[in-house]
């Protein structure tokens, strides 16, 4: 019997003891960004400071916490309605949240911003590229005009008078505004981009004269180099297209356009082979390539191998749903 109870009486102080055991203080930050940790510990201790919301609302936007950058960003106007860097922040966060009415929200913020500052050029331009992504040509052209009336000769106001004929579809125009930018600020990269990419369009040899002013400002663009061999492509320059996109996957491996440019000239050369290699490549620098997908399964149709073109033809067709060549495709092989 005493060592029945002294047993029992042991067991009951482990219980006791399991049950009383102080418990992990757990860290409701941990895990958390260490630079929003700070912040956080400093708009505690100063819940009114305009410029720790700020602060704070920037990380969370990196961060993609769309709904806490934008509460902190709003009380931060509601304390100081003066800085123009909370509203363009603002505008950013909702266009990039994306839920319906957001984008019209975006525009609102930098429309009051530009009632707060009409002579603050950056704002400006700013409310004019919003007015874009929304379509609202008409006043994108009109915040355009009130810069220009202001300065004549600003470089950026024609790029962006460019972007919205482009948009517009009016290439004539989109043209003449985008080489006044170049005239007033001969380092704009993104305009000598856009005429690039129009003299593409149109076949035209002076494109290589655009992306080339590109690459003398920035050596590294691989998107100049990659337009120039989509230049020399369409006007069947394979030779020179081939130097272009190999230069390319020297200056980096993973950079799948090229591959994928690469495979589309060897498919219009018949080399099946070559073309196959180079979509499986840029399938695998870039998981997420649709079109890669579907013409890499186009080879293996090509080559007869039905297996392997309906596997493709799937996945691009899963990642894609809308994507016209995939559906018919799977519809030419039988699949529903």
């Amino acid at each position: 019997m005493t060592l029945r109870y002294c047993a029992l009486l042991l067991l009951c102080c482990f219980l006791w003891a399991c049950k009383n055991e102080p418990k992990p203080v757990v860290d409701p930050q941990a895990g958390q960004d260490p630079q929003l940790v700070k912040l956080n510990a400093l708009v505690e201790n100063d819940p009114g400071n305009d410029s720790l919301l700020y602060r704070r609302a920037a990380v969370y936007y990196q961060l993609d916490a769309y709904d806490e950058a934008i509460r902190d960003l709003s009380e931060a106007i509601r304390i100081d309605s003066m800085q123009p860097a909370y509203y363009h922040l603002l505008g950013d966060a909702l266009l990039d949240y994306a839920r319906p009415g957001d984008s019209k929200r975006a525009v609102d913020v930098m429309e009051l911003a530009a009632q707060r500052f009409p002579e603050r050029f950056a704002t400006l331009l700013k409310l004019s590229e919003f007015q874009l992504i929304i379509r609202q040509h008409s006043d994108a052209l009109k915040t355009i005009d009130h810069i220009l009336q202001r300065d004549p000769q600003n470089a950026e106001a024609f790029f962006m008078a460019g972007r919205v004929a482009l948009d517009k579809g009016d290439t004539t125009n989109a043209i003449a505004s985008l080489r006044k930018s170049t005239q007033f600020d001969a380092a704009h990269l993104d305009a000598w981009m856009f005429l690039g990419r129009i003299f593409v369009n149109r076949d035209n040899p002076t494109a290589i004269q655009y992306f080339d002013n590109v690459l003398r400002l920035d050596s590294t663009n691989l998107e100049a180099r990659e337009y120039k061999g989509i230049f020399y492509k369409r006007t069947g320059d394979f030779d020179k297209a081939f130097d272009v996109y190999k230069d390319i996957i020297v200056r980096n491996p993973d950079y799948s356009n090229a591959y994928f440019d690469l495979g589309v000239i060897y498919l219009e050369l018949d080399s099946l082979d070559q073309a196959y290699s180079n979509f499986d490549i840029a399938t695998k620098t870039d998981p997420l390539f649709v079109k890669a997908y579907y013409y890499r399964g186009l080879c293996s149709e090509m080559k007869g191998n039905k297996e392997a073109a309906l596997a493709d033809y799937k996945q691009a067709n899963g990642m894609s749903p809308d994507y016209k060549e995939a559906k018919e495709a799977l519809a030419r092989l039988g699949v529903k």
